[in-house]
């Protein structure tokens, strides 16, 4: 099984890095082979609108660290995606890199909605959301990330860490665990 861990936070070691990380050490324990990605460590441009990627080709035409990241999207069976929420959506790290995922949308996208992904169908996205809030004040992001996955042709399971502080020593060993049993759930 290959897994593409998406690390959208600007902290390596920040509160969502760190319930990806259980995810992945579990995964790979049970042997899944991993490919990380830090994105603030990366150099690559957001989307530019500029439909190439429907128009000139069926990939993004921007060829940046990002490319490698869009590449694997294609092979891997399952995606983490993690990201702090920071002001109401996504880090910006995250929302950069997400925007280009536009490019594994096909140009029929419009015509035939149900089939608009260039990804093969059974794909899962492990979204990991970690904020500040107690409640449900961040429902939206959670949702708005899912209806663009499961466009995306992905089974969504999500880990919403709430109630945290966002410092680098922030017990999350609730929300961890929670990651590796579903780690262990996915990799047999």
């Amino acid at each position: 099984m290959e897994i593409l861990n998406i690390l959208g936070s600007p902290r390596k070691n920040g509160t969502s890095a760190r319930i990806a990380k259980a995810f992945a050490e579990t995964a790979e324990r049970r042997g899944a082979d991993i490919y990380s990605y830090y994105l603030n460590g990366l150099q690559y441009r957001g989307c530019q609108g500029c439909e190439g990627c429907h128009t000139r080709s069926d990939k993004c035409i921007l060829r940046d660290d990002a490319t490698e990241i869009l590449d694997k999207m294609y092979t891997a069976d399952v995606v983490v995606f993690s990201t702090p929420i920071y002001f109401g959506d996504a880090s910006g790290q995250f929302k950069l890199f997400y925007d280009r995922m536009w490019s594994l949308i096909g140009p029929e996208y419009k015509k035939d909605p149900e089939n608009a992904s260039r990804l093969e169908a059974g794909k899962i996205a492990v979204l990991i959301l970690a904020q500040v809030a107690r409640s449900s004040e961040h429902e939206d992001v959670l949702d708005r990330y899912t209806m663009y996955l499961e466009m995306y042709g992905f089974k969504v399971l999500p880990i919403v860490a709430k109630g945290l502080d966002m410092m680098p020593n922030t017990d999350i060993s609730t929300f961890a665990m929670e990651a590796e049993q579903l780690a262990r759930e996915l990799v047999i």
